[in-house]
């Protein structure tokens, strides 16, 4: 009889499609309307069919009578329902209830249909939801979703999904198999760090991505805790010309004189290759041991090196090189190398307290001191800074400025031999992780007024990691299995 009655609501809901493409052949509406009004009446029709295979499937899966637990069948306790939220609308579910004493209350067909078991949405819901999310505050990740399929999704059911998802990406990357490079292949680890905002309230709790929250009586904004972002590739020697270098660093400077760090700089991303991101909150150690981890696990051929091209953050190179010597890698290493554009700006910032802003010199001077730094000769630019600061009359905050450039390259000199990185082709800029820094951390965790709790942020970020790498559908499938692999359904 049931089986009757949901045949006949599908043959209803077809027929009403077969009665709304009539009208509209008479109508005067626009084609958009017709599409919205076609596009509704086959989501009923969808809810209506997936309502019937799913109770037919029930019943015939009930019919091999209650599981066993111990050799004996387990006591029935009824039918129940639980709520499933589909594509195509929410529907109730009618199935058989067991108990275990050990296991507690189990409904064994959840598991047979591979219903979820931490949540009521389908897994396609959860996999739009998160990747939206990844891109989105919360309360946006679900506007179209609920403008197409009228699902009711809130902001806060998708920040949850996020707390579902979020935990199983380390352990999604964690047992994805690293693809190894049988030939010589290049290797290229980078890391930066970027400050995602916080707040704390009086409980010492963190509001997770919540931009309309008032602050509470002693609370202020713009905390800020550091996100470590690693980002691996492999990339096939070029060698490219300094003065071509040169030129790209410095702009057109036949069409402006006012060339500057922001004009035209050498991209090296445009020939790196199996690029992968990750951001860790508040653990740079982490980063660097994910990052190079993967480089390791890759690189199979005795004969494949790997650089490290950084800036000069806090720590990154004495954390490199310590993971570089723990894992006898010394003979496949072949160096760090410090971010070209970051000394670019030194030197633009040094020229403009020598000659002035808007002085046609200052730009042949940097272009010349660029040409001497690509061809490694560090100390010579040092000298240089030097004896300008002692012969010329600056004001005490330009030499304060010049200084500024020349203890930056001091500090620095031994990572920046780019003569010879240059002869080997590889990349002399750190571009690539500037580049995940914006994209992996700024751009979705600092949209205005937002602030994160720890967890919240690191879900987020594994993510957004997750969709940038294209793995989105093989982390959905590992999510499924692992989820489905876990103890037998109980209450839902």
């Amino acid at each position: 009889m049931e089986e009757i009655r949901v045949q006949t609501r599908i043959k209803e809901e077809i027929d009403k499609l077969m009665v709304l493409a009539e009208g509209y052949i008479e109508s005067q509406v626009g084609v958009h309307t017709i599409e919205r009004g076609l596009f509704k009446q086959l989501l009923n029709i969808g809810l209506a069919l997936l309502i019937f295979i799913l109770k037919a499937k029930i019943e015939r899966l009930s019919r091999f009578g209650a599981p066993q637990s111990g050799g004996k069948p387990m006591r029935g306790k009824g039918v129940e329902s639980r709520q499933y939220l589909s594509l195509f609308g929410l529907l109730h579910l009618e199935r058989p209830s067991y108990w275990d004493k050990d296991l507690g209350k189990i409904h064994p067909v959840d598991g047979q249909l591979m219903l979820p078991k931490s949540s009521y949405w389908s897994y396609n819901i959860e996999e739009l939801v998160g990747e939206s999310s990844s891109e989105n505050d919360f309360k946006e990740s679900v506007r179209l979703l609920n403008a197409l399929l009228n699902l009711g999704l809130s902001g806060k059911s998708s920040e949850r999904n996020a707390g579902h998802l979020g935990p199983v990406v380390e352990l999604f990357y964690g047992s994805k198999a690293i693809e190894q490079e049988l030939e010589a292949v290049c290797f290229s680890a980078s890391f930066d760090g970027k400050g995602v905002p916080k707040i704390k309230q009086k409980s010492e709790q963190l509001i997770e991505g919540n931009p309309k929250k008032r602050l509470g009586k002693g609370e202020k904004r713009g905390i800020m805790e550091m996100a470590t972002v690693s980002v691996t590739s492999s990339f096939t020697p070029r060698k490219r010309n300094i003065d071509s270098i040169v030129k790209g660093l410095m702009g057109s400077i036949a069409k402006s004189e006012k060339a500057g760090p922001e004009s035209e700089v050498p991209r090296d991303n445009n020939w790196h290759k199996n690029i992968h991101r990750r951001a860790f909150l508040a653990d740079q150690q982490k980063s660097i041991e994910y990052g190079l981890n993967r480089i390791k696990a890759s690189m199979v051929n005795p004969h494949s090196r790997f650089v490290v091209p950084i800036d000069a953050g806090i720590g990154l190179e004495d954390k490199v090189l310590a993971w570089v010597k723990e894992n006898e890698m010394e003979g496949q290493f072949d160096g760090i190398l410090l971010d070209i554009i970051h000394v670019s700006e030194y030197v633009w910032d040094a020229a403009t307290a020598i000659f002035g802003e808007k002085s046609r010199c200052r730009a042949a001077w940097v272009q010349e001191m660029l040409t001497d730094l690509l061809h490694s000769k560090v100390e010579k630019v040092i000298e240089d800074l030097q004896q300008i600061n002692a012969k010329t009359e600056l004001s005490e905050t330009k030499q304060k400025q010049v200084a500024k450039a020349i203890t930056y390259f001091t500090n620095h000199k031994h990572k920046m031999d780019y003569k010879t990185f240059l002869e080997k082709g590889y990349p002399i800029s750190s571009a690539l992780v500037e580049a995940a820094c914006g994209h992996l951390v700024k751009e979705r965790m600092e949209q205005s007024g937002m602030r994160w709790s720890s967890t919240g942020a690191q879900n987020i970020m594994d993510l957004r990691a997750v969709k940038t790498n294209g793995d989105m559908k093989d982390f959905m499938a590992f999510r499924i299995q692992t989820e489905q692999q876990t103890t037998p359904n109980k209450a839902a």
